[in-house]
């Protein structure tokens, strides 16, 4: 049996409150990581979330890769975020458990990545426990020094809407596995953090992807477990 942390990133969108219930209908734990901006627009459904048992992470203010700005501009991006989180779990009236950042595009900034994985610490960010993530990839990548929160899975089905990849293409990958990051979710000893999106253009082509792409993950018995910080 797999074992998997389940994250969601670029909420909140339209379908994110539909996605939101569909975790909780089945008791899936996840973290889903804001966009700032979009935040701004619809706070409401960041409060949702939360109310519903999501923890929310940082996912920048407007996506940008952090490697093309200054480090100025990336504490700014991800400052004005975290206002917006701070102000959500206010109103949702629960105590925000744990500070969680994602760098957009897993792109971890050039060579401002010590400067900005410093600034990270600085500030209280925490990350997933991955000590159990064996994904070769992931580990020869450093991603499990780091204090952001990577993924050692992509399922990539942002890709659909464009049509650089159909939907097939999607759930093959999950059973198969992504041969460059070493991983496979369905018969990995030790765990997998997981990457899908909450995206309007997604559920346009592929309604209900997310829950197509959840179901089939269960169906091959992986669990779905609470994730760990450290």
């Amino acid at each position: 049996m797999g074992r998997a942390i389940l994250t969601i990133d670029d909420i909140p969108q339209k379908v994110t409150r539909d996605i939101v219930d569909y975790l909780e209908q089945k008791e899936i734990p996840a973290i889903m990581f804001v966009i700032g901006e979009n935040a701004e627009k619809d706070l409401d459904t960041v409060v949702y979330a939360i109310q519903h048992g999501i923890i929310v992470g940082n996912h920048s203010y407007s996506h940008p890769s952090l490697e093309d700005i200054s480090f100025e501009e990336a504490v700014v991006e991800i400052e004005n975020t975290d206002k917006l989180i701070e102000q959500a779990y206010e109103r949702a009236g629960i105590k925000r458990p744990v500070k969680l950042f994602r760098f957009p595009y897993l792109n971890k900034g050039g060579q401002k990545k010590d400067m900005l994985q410093n600034y990270l610490k600085e500030k209280g960010y925490s990350s997933v426990d991955d000590s159990r993530v064996k994904s070769k990839g992931y580990i020869e990548a450093g991603w499990n020094m780091d204090i952001d929160v990577a993924c050692s899975f992509d399922c990539q089905e942002y890709l659909v809407p464009s049509g650089d990849k159909n939907f097939e293409d999607i759930i093959r990958r999950i059973e198969q596995g992504d041969i460059g990051m070493g991983s496979n979710i369905i018969t990995d000893e030790g765990v997998n953090v997981i990457l899908l999106h909450s995206h309007d253009d997604t559920e346009r082509v592929k309604p209900n992807y997310y829950k197509v792409i959840l179901d089939f993950i269960l169906g091959k018995d992986v669990e779905f477990i609470n994730p760990e910080f450290k």
